[in-house]
């Protein structure tokens, strides 16, 4: 009993002032300056089951929340998971302003007519790596953002979309020279069980945090990728956390099983190319179920906050 009492004290002494800024100076989900953009180019799946990048854009929107003060500030853009705003990015909207970033929260669904992707699959996370870096141009630009010191922060769905956009690959293709590149990537729970060459070079540090018992995108993976990209040199790091499920730091909910939810975690698929093909039958049909476990964790919440304050202070230090 005291170690939960210590450990709710913890999250309140984090939690508190973030859940007050929020009440008083406008981080509620529906608040902020709403922007249009649009994406960085299209990634989609050609005739040969590859996918392709082309020049044609998407028109998404996203929320802007500046800290008081004239600025510049250094951002982050928060992607979202597969069930689109409403989760781990809401624990961390208040808290990133209290630290001092703007914060830029990207709708990679909503103007796709999207409700989620959690069971259907509509938009892989490939897909959406135009999308971040979209929002980055245009983020870039604003008078009160400091275009050196961004990063991206990405949840489950769209954490793989973070894990994707800081390879190498990604960059070079939507950041070439004289445009604006993120300083550091941020990863939760992302599914990273997929094997391809572009995997083994990333342009800025990156840093993961997983559940231990995470049943839909399982942390031992992504502890593998750490370990190969830190053997190369890479500025990666993951940190796991006991005990922990699948979004775990989303602000309400316990853990509860999504029936319906389509779960990979017990594939390992190769690819000669992050762009595919991913022919199913032969890399998810016989490894696919249904079902997988996910809600808020108290604990693994504490721990993460100070962790990830500690992680972009460091990455997004002023030159």
């Amino acid at each position: 009993m005291a170690t939960r009492w210590r450990t709710t004290w913890s999250l309140l002494h984090w939690l508190l002032p973030a859940i007050v800024l929020a009440c008083s100076s406008g981080a509620r989900a529906g608040d902020g300056e709403t922007m249009s953009f649009p994406s960085a180019g299209t990634i989609v799946k050609g005739a040969n089951g590859r996918y392709e990048v082309r020049e044609a854009t998407v028109k998404l929107s996203g929320i802007l929340r500046v800290p008081d003060g004239p600025g510049p500030f250094p951002a982050v853009v928060l992607a979202h998971g597969c069930s689109g705003f409403g989760y781990g990015d809401l624990t961390w909207l208040a808290l990133l302003r209290q630290w001092g970033y703007a914060t830029f929260a990207v709708d990679s669904f909503g103007p796709r007519g999207l409700p989620g992707v959690c069971s259907t699959g509509a938009i892989i996370p490939l897909e959406s790596v135009p999308d971040v870096y979209g929002a980055l141009r245009h983020l870039a630009t604003h008078p009160r953002i400091d275009p050196g010191r961004l990063a991206l922060m990405g949840f489950s769905h769209e954490g793989i979309v973070t894990s994707n956009a800081a390879t190498d690959w990604a960059t070079r293709l939507h950041a070439r020279a004289g445009q604006p590149r993120f300083r550091a990537f941020v990863a939760f729970y992302p599914y990273y069980n997929n094997r391809y060459p572009e995997r083994d070079t990333i342009t800025a540090p990156l840093r993961i945090h997983a559940g231990a018992l995470d049943d839909w995108t399982p942390a031992q993976p992504c502890v593998d990728w750490v370990d190969e990209l830190k053997s190369k040199g890479q500025d990666a790091a993951i940190t796991v956390y006991p005990g922990a499920r699948h979004s775990f730091d989303r602000p309400t909910g316990d853990v509860e099983l999504l029936a319906q939810a389509a779960n990979f975690a017990l594939c390992s698929p190769v690819v000669p190319h992050i762009a595919g093909p991913y022919p199913f039958k032969k890399l998810f049909a016989k490894c696919l179920k249904l079902g997988a476990h996910a809600g808020r964790d108290g604990e693994a919440t504490a721990l993460a906050i100070p962790v990830v304050q500690r992680e972009l202070a460091e990455l997004l230090a002023r030159d």
